[in-house]
């Protein structure tokens, strides 16, 4: 995209083709919604769903914009279907459509994956259009113009500046609504899941920089999980810098181990679960599940003692106006807490618990998580 074969630079042209087509959608029809997305070696979200063209415009000045290198596609498409699909879950009857504006010079890292995405977006009714800057070196086998075709979408590839640009205008036409399944709605739960968990994404690791920033003490932030809202895993001991995750969409920060936590207690599958904060569906890979449960079983293997012994534990009730002024998270779900539920504190390790987590542990293991004290309810 840097390339300077395109005057000023393919970039610059790009974002001036994206400009275009805004205008002319919203020219079309005021209640249509756009949202932005730039994709190299990260996937920044430059502006949400809006139906305001300046808002648009302004955030696609070039001064302020950079790509960072070679982008996977099969991690941009999953980003965009999934801000789709919370789109459609608010606003039905509409077309949902992707429009790419690329060199053809992408990456896609796992072929199987993609396929899986492609028929995501199928399955959802999501056209895709492609639009390339330059020519392609491979025509039969673009990959851009093969996710067009597969998707009902149209695709272009253009040589100079002015025809990319009107092209634009061009690709903003009207799409026929053709009918699909309902994915979306209560009574399809069962098929959506499979589509919607192929475009799940993994959490963003640290990077060496950051890694060695937090290793040296010089993270005057100190970052903490959000799930757990401590610098070290609860279940693992394990520092920040050593198992620390970024979502993709919010930034929020997670310990690995608390976000595998978090995903097996959800709808989806075992490793897929939804951003506690942006509910933007993410993945954990089946490896660090497995080891995840390896430690819990360990956890778990604790000497529990009867509730007949002296030091038996008491789960003593906190009061209303107190629940506000408690800094550390529910030691079963490791969620904060709110004010919604009822709060006890064991009486030996001073463990905190929502009353319905109280009683789920109750009847997993009648003792304390964290001390292995016994206790009645």
């Amino acid at each position: 995209m840097m390339r300077s074969d395109f005057r000023p630079r393919r970039f610059v042209i790009a974002l001036e083709t994206a400009k275009s087509f805004s205008e002319k959608k919203f020219s079309s029809d005021l209640k249509d919604r756009i949202s932005i997305l730039l994709f190299g070696k990260q996937i920044k979200r430059i502006c949400g769903f809006t139906n305001q063209y300046d808002k648009l415009r302004k955030s696609l000045k070039a001064s302020s914009l950079s790509i960072s290198g070679k982008g996977d596609l099969n991690e941009a498409l999953s980003f965009a279907l999934q801000l789709l699909v919370e789109e459609m879950r608010k606003i039905g009857g509409k077309i949902s459509r992707i429009l790419i504006i690329s060199d053809g010079l992408q990456n896609f890292s796992n072929s199987e994956r993609f396929e899986d995405t492609l028929n995501t977006a199928l399955g959802l009714g999501v056209i895709i259009d492609s639009f390339q800057l330059g020519l392609t070196q491979d025509f039969s086998n673009n990959i851009l113009k093969r996710i067009s075709r597969l998707t009902r979408g149209e695709f272009g590839f253009f040589r100079n500046p002015k025809a990319a640009i009107n092209a634009g205008r061009a690709f903003a036409s009207k799409k026929e609504l053709v009918d699909t399944p309902d994915y979306l709605s209560s009574g399809q739960k069962e098929k959506s899941a499979p589509l919607l968990n192929a475009i799940a994404l993994p959490l963003k690791r640290l990077s060496v920089l950051e890694i060695r920033y937090m290793m040296n003490n010089n993270d005057k932030s100190k970052t903490t999980c959000q799930i757990c809202h401590s610098r070290k895993a609860p279940l693992t001991d394990a520092d920040f810098f050593s198992e620390g995750r970024f979502c993709p969409s919010c930034g929020r920060a997670m310990h690995l181990s608390c976000a595998a936590l978090w995903a097996k207690k959800t709808e989806y599958k075992k490793n897929i679960f939804r951003c506690p904060f942006c509910y933007f569906l993410l993945k954990i890979s089946h490896s660090v599940m497995k080891l995840i449960e390896d430690y819990e079983r360990k956890d778990q293997k604790i000497h529990i003692i009867n509730d007949m012994e002296k030091n038996a534990a008491k789960m003593k009730p906190i009061s209303s106006e107190k629940i506000d002024e408690i800094n550390e998270s529910c030691s079963y779900c490791h969620n904060i807490f709110l004010g919604k539920y009822e709060v006890y504190q064991c009486s030996n390790c001073g463990a905190y618990y929502h009353k319905p987590c109280l009683e789920k542990m109750f009847n997993e293991l009648q003792a304390c998580r964290y001390c292995g004290y016994s206790f009645k309810i």
